[in-house]
């Protein structure tokens, strides 16, 4: 899930689901009613210092007190009478040399820069032949360029008692240690252990790493434990004693640790994480960069996955979740985040397929699972009437397992549990209120209620999650437009202005951006559905006017989702859908019907925005009053585009045959006015067997 990165520094056309596959998931879940949740494995000893593989950087506890700025010379510091000092000569004071320097110039966010192992000093090969990275040398000695030999030369013996070992050991002095790991015969990592620890601010200014974002590792209770400065291939690890409060509340930290690596995939993913809140364009950046230094990086490609699919890249997207899948079979949060991808290309089939499979590993954690249970939830509710039924139930247990992991000790998977409940809470929602449930009225804004309380808790503990309160707002609009009687929608929108603003003050990232001025227009979008059905057209005209101002550049950039297009399709009939109901005015309803009906007439899958009895009726609706503004070919051509389209939802069971009677009562009327008396009278009984049915 995330962070472990830290362990290692659509198809076009209506769609419905195999049914019989769909049972079959359905079938496990009975078999998930047992309890899921299970405990965590901990080390409960904290105070033995377990041995580190050599490989990996080692947090070093020290109890020493005080620090003498003039003690160490390191990186930056330019002597001309600097010593180079070899094992054996440890009165010197060592030296972090100058910077190695790879020339050329490279991203703005993240410039990665790596050497070929095996490369000689100073015949550096960049991968990237833009690029201004800066590889710090130690003592001459520069990780992913130096040769073992080029250790001995500089620095002599060490202390370890084979010179041909993985990592080797020397003793300078004002240092408590420096250790060499090698990668076969080149230098692939040095952990500089200090005597004494060194004030953050200090070390970054010497190392000059101010300039740099920082990645932060932290622990699963949150606490900052190390920086990483991915353009710099350099790690510091704080004094434990010291490495405690806030990630961004530095000031009291100190280095116990220096880290110096190559230019690594691992810092840059890490820096990803760190950033996808509110920087996701530097995210993006980031994760760019780790993909050109590792392309099979799989956690990169899962990120990617994640940060396209926010953006509205749904091919790009549903191509990293696959890619990093078929990289790491076994690792079922890939194959949720893939299915997810499946489900936003209306690929339910593959996407059913792919979450039942997390849900048969009996083994899978209880936070994933209940996480693959929402996901079948959220894929049930797209299903014909009689699977739909069981996404509410869906949705519970997996609230019933994320509600028993939301007070935990691992502050990751709390954090997780609550941002499941807040979706689980909100989907529920919408599900009762555009289902067939008894008190829809009563009972959606309990849920809407309840969504907003959880909602609150996670902004209260981290403000950085201040979106879900916009999205809370969204949702809840959502639901409320499938009511019978909608409730006026003005606090709703007040709500989403205020938090947009302060979203907006928050991050000037274009990407998150972007996703702000989406969920506003999708706001405004339901608050003109709801005016209508309130009788309140001017509102209803001037929230479909804001909706149009906010979406349409937007669905340029999110065209390869399926329902981009149906969606402003379905905002512009709803602008002349008020002309026409409200104000009988069909000239200027079929002005705005222009724009709506190619996007309208183009089949489109079900999904959470684009509903068939919806999508049929805005076709019927537009044909009666292209009939009365005198259009009667096009008033045709909509009109049994729409009835085709409803037809085949009753097919396949998304909805109910009688959703027919109008639509056909309509096309009977308008072929027998344009003299076509046999469709005419095709209609007209097919309408009249619908009508007089018993019920």
């Amino acid at each position: 899930m995330r962070g472990g990165i830290q362990k290692i520094i659509w198809e076009n056309g209506m769609r419905r689901f195999d049914e019989v596959a769909f049972i079959a998931v359905l079938t496990t879940f009975v078999l998930l009613t047992a309890e899921l949740g299970r405990a965590r494995e901990k080390n409960t000893d904290e105070n033995c210092c377990p041995t580190t593989p050599v490989e990996q950087s080692i947090v070093v506890v020290t109890d020493r007190a005080g620090w003498d700025e003039g003690a160490i010379t390191v990186a930056t510091d330019q002597r001309d009478d600097s010593l180079k000092p070899i094992a054996r000569v440890s009165r010197s004071v060592p030296d972090l040399a100058e910077e190695t320097v790879q020339q050329g110039r490279g991203p703005d966010l993240a410039n990665p820069s790596a050497v070929k192992v095996g490369a000689a000093e100073g015949d550096a090969d960049p991968v990237f032949a833009e690029s201004n990275s800066q590889v710090i040398k130690f003592e001459g000695i520069t990780p992913g360029i130096s040769h073992r030999r080029d250790v001995f030369r500089a620095w002599g013996d060490p202390r370890s008692e084979s010179t041909a070992a993985k990592t080797l050991r020397y003793r300078f002095d004002q240092f408590q240690s420096v250790s060499v790991g090698f990668d076969g015969e080149i230098v692939d990592t040095m952990v500089v252990r200090l005597d004494a620890p060194i004030p953050l601010s200090a070390l970054m200014h010497r190392l000059k790493l101010e300039g740099i974002r920082p990645a932060a590792l932290t622990n699963d209770q949150g606490v900052l434990q190390a920086r990483a400065f991915p353009e710099r291939g350099v790690v510091l690890h704080f004094s434990a004693e010291q490495a405690e409060g806030s990630v961004d509340d530095t000031s009291t930290l100190h280095v116990g640790e220096i880290v110096i690596q190559p230019i690594k995939a691992e810092p840059f993913v890490l820096r990803a994480e760190n950033g996808l809140s509110l920087q996701p364009s530097q995210s993006h950046a980031d994760l760019e960069a780790a993909l050109q230094l590792n392309p099979k990086y799989a956690h990169a490609l899962w990120l990617m996955a994640e940060l396209e699919m926010k953006r509205g890249k749904a091919v790009a997207a549903e191509r990293y979740a696959a890619e990093a899948s078929e990289l790491e079979p076994e690792n079922l949060a890939f194959r949720l985040q893939w299915a997810k991808c499946l489900r936003q290309l209306a690929r339910y089939d593959r996407a059913v397929a792919e979450t039942k499979t997390v849900l048969e590993v009996a083994t899978a954690e209880s936070l994933l699972r209940a996480e693959a249970l929402f996901e079948m939830g959220m894929l049930a509710a797209l299903g014909s009437q009689e699977v739909a039924k069981s996404a509410v139930p869906l949705h519970q247990k997996a609230m019933e397992i994320a509600d028993a992991l939301a007070g935990g000790d691992d502050l990751q998977i709390s954090r997780a549990a609550n941002r499941l409940l807040v979706e689980a809470h909100l989907a529920t929602a919408v599900e009762i209120a555009r289902g067939q449930w008894k008190q829809k009225m009563e009972t959606v804004p309990k849920w809407i209620e309840r969504a907003s309380a959880l909602a609150e808790g996670i902004i209260a503990e981290d403000t950085t999650q201040l979106h879900f309160r916009l999205k809370v707002a969204v949702s809840a609009l959502a639901a409320v437009a499938s009511l019978d009687q909608p409730i006026d929608p003005q606090l709703w929108i007040e709500e989403v202005e205020q938090t947009s603003r302060e979203l907006r003050r928050a991050s000037d990232d274009p990407i998150s951006r972007d996703q702000i001025d989406w969920n506003v227009g999708l706001a405004y979008f339901q608050a003109a559905q709801i005016e209508h059905r309130r009788r309140e057209p001017e509102s209803a005209l001037r929230f479909g006017k804001l909706a149009d101002a906010k979406l349409l550049g937007l669905a340029k950039d999110r065209d390869e989702l399926p329902d981009t297009a149906y969606l402003m399709g379905r905002l512009y009939f709803q602008i002349g859908a008020v002309y026409a109901v409200h104000e009988n005015d069909h000239a200027t309803a079929c002005e705005w019907y222009e724009q709506a009906h190619e996007r309208l007439l183009n089949p489109v899958p079900v999904t959470t925005m684009a509903s068939p009895q919806q999508h049929g009726d805005a076709l019927v609706s537009m044909g009666f009053s292209y009939w009365e503004n005198d259009n009667r070919e096009q008033a045709i051509k909509v009109t049994r585009a729409g009835v085709e389209l409803i037809e085949q939802a009753v097919t396949t069971g998304l909805l109910t045959s009688e959703t027919l009677a109008i639509p056909y009562g309509n096309l009977a009327a308008m072929y027998e006015a344009h003299g076509e008396t046999k469709p005419a009278a095709r209609y007209a009984e097919l309408a009249r067997k619908l009508t007089s049915a018993p019920r």
